[in-house]
């Protein structure tokens, strides 16, 4: 997808995505136009990504193939009914607004309207998206979907299933950086310094990463490395008596619960 995108409400996601696409060369800086409230924040961007800024969501979205809502949920029907009147006929909005259905921003704009989740990781090329379409909007999901490869994985999933998705991916980030920390913190406690505590919970991650790219079921990954009665089975035994399973469920469940009663 070529052309002009205006990006509103350039936040931290909306920014992470805007500087995965720049990095991997698929959009070019100069095309972009991205709105925030404050001058700070505009100037911020700016100096950050190198694209232009505006205070001015109308004027952002004149002449753009691709607008992407970054704004908070409860503030996305609002701007797009705003700029509605100045959108190309064959423009794809797309939103990044958790929980926000595509039936709500059609009421706003009848249009190409996609909604999309994007994750933390895209600002490193690693990212993974959730792509799901309203109807009529295949072929620009299509085209979105192409896009966002560049930097990451897409799965484009039925919206029933968006929410769901989204604890998995959208805030997946958070559940391996909670690990990592509780990880650390665990290391220092039993007496290694933090820096090589540190050193060694990232290497083993993404290490751990690249196995399970590999596509080999994460059981098999597992028992690879736990001989029995050896020291890994004794931890994951205290990893499981501690409800590891269940736990997460409940997390993920409560991510899907609250992304739907977002809007």
């Amino acid at each position: 997808m070529s052309g002009k995108i205006a990006v509103l409400g350039c936040g931290t996601m909306a920014g992470a995505l805007v500087e995965g696409l720049i990095s991997a060369g698929t959009v070019r800086a100069e095309d972009v136009v991205a709105t925030a409230r404050s001058a700070s924040h505009r100037d911020e961007i700016a100096k950050t990504l190198g694209v232009t800024t505006s205070g001015d969501n109308v004027a952002a979205v004149r002449d753009a193939d691709l607008i992407v809502l970054g704004v908070k949920p409860y503030a996305a029907v609002d701007v797009l009914d705003e700029v509605s009147g100045a959108l190309k006929a064959d423009a794809t909005v797309v939103s990044i607004a958790a929980g926000v259905t595509t039936e709500t921003l059609l009421r706003a704009w009848q249009g190409n309207v996609v909604r999309v989740m994007p994750n933390t990781p895209v600002q490193v090329g690693k990212g993974a998206f959730i792509v799901s379409p309203a109807p009529g909007a295949d072929v620009a999901a299509a085209k979105v979907g192409e896009l966002l490869e560049s930097v990451g994985v897409v799965a484009t999933v039925p919206e029933k299933l968006h929410d769901a998705a989204t604890a998995v991916s959208g805030s997946g980030p958070a559940y391996v950086f909670l690990v990592a920390e509780a990880m650390i913190d665990a290391a220092v406690a039993m007496g290694l310094p933090r820096d090589q505590a540190s050193q060694l919970t990232v290497a083993t991650l993404a290490g751990s990463a690249e196995l399970l790219a590999g596509g080999e079921h994460p059981a098999i990954l597992r028992s690879q490395v736990t001989s029995p009665g050896g020291t890994t089975a004794a931890a994951l035994a205290a990893l499981e008596a501690g409800g590891v399973r269940p736990t997460f469920a409940t997390a993920m469940a409560a991510c899907r619960d609250r992304a739907a009663g977002l809007s």
